[in-house]
C-alpha cells in the first residue's frame, strides 16, 4: 500500500517469526510434559506464584509470552519504520490508506506496551525462581503492581486487536461501493486519538 518493495528490516522479520512460532511451541508442549497453566489468561499472583502453582505449566506460559512478546514487539519496530521511512515518492503521511495509518498506530501500540509485558513476566519470573517479592504483600511487595502492570499491556492489546479491523472495513466499503472514503481526515485523527486514549483505560483497574 505505502510502495515498500520489502520491510525495513527483513533479518528481524525472520527472527521475530521465530520467536513467535517458538512461543506457541512451548505453550502447547507444556500440555504434553506436564501440564497447562491453571491460573487463567493473566495469572495473577498469588495464584501464578510458587506456592500455588508449583507445577511446570506457569513457567511454560512465562516462557512462551516472553518468547512471543520480543516477536511481536520486533515486529512492530520493523513495520513502525517501513511505514516512516519506506514510503514511495509522493506518498505522504495524508495519502496513505487508512488501512495504513491503522497499522501504524497499531505498531506504536505494541512498541509502547509489549515492553511493559516483558518486564511484567520477568518480575514474576524472579518471584517465582528466586524467591523475590515484587508481587506479594511482604517484604515491601505489592500485588496490584502486578494487576496494574499487566493491564497496562492488556487494554492497549485490544485496540491492537481492533484497529486493524477498522482499516480493513474501510478499505472494503471504499472499494465495493466504489466511492472514496468519506472523511478520510477525521478517520485518521480519530484513528490517533483512540490510539492515545487507550493507554489510560488501564487505570479503572
Amino acid at each position: 500500500q505505502i510502495g515498500a518493495r520489502d520491510v525495513a528490516f527483513p533479518f528481524l522479520n525472520n527472527l521475530s517469526f521465530w520467536f513467535t512460532a517458538v512461543g506457541v511451541v512451548l505453550v502447547n508442549l507444556s500440555l504434553g510434559v506436564g501440564e497447562f497453566a491453571q491460573t487463567g489468561w493473566l495469572a495473577y499472583p498469588p495464584l501464578s506464584g510458587a506456592e500455588y502453582s508449583p507445577g511446570v505449566g506457569v513457567d511454560y506460559w512465562i516462557w512462551s509470552l516472553q518468547l512471543s512478546g520480543i516477536g511481536t514487539t520486533l515486529t512492530g519496530i520493523n513495520f513502525f519504520v517501513t511505514i516512516l521511512r519506506m514510503r514511495a515518492p509522493g506518498m505522504t503521511m495524508f495519502k496513505m490508506p487508512v488501512f495504513t495509518w491503522a497499522s501504524l498506530c497499531t505498531n506504536v501500540l505494541i512498541i509502547v506496551s509489549f515492553p511493559v509485558l516483558t518486564v511484567t513476566l520477568a518480575l514474576l519470573t524472579l518471584d517465582r525462581y528466586l524467591g523475590f517479592h515484587f508481587f506479594t504483600n511482604e517484604m515491601g511487595g505489592n500485588m496490584m503492581m502486578y494487576v496494574n502492570l499487566i493491564w497496562v499491556w492488556g487494554h492497549p492489546e485490544v485496540y491492537i486487536l481492533v484497529l486493524p479491523v477498522f482499516g480493513v472495513f474501510s478499505e472494503v466499503v471504499a472499494t465495493f461501493s466504489k466511492k472514496r472514503l468519506f472523511g478520510y481526515t477525521s478517520l485518521v485523527w480519530a484513528t490517533v486519538v483512540i490510539t492515545v486514549l487507550s493507554f489510560i483505560v488501564w487505570l479503572h483497574h
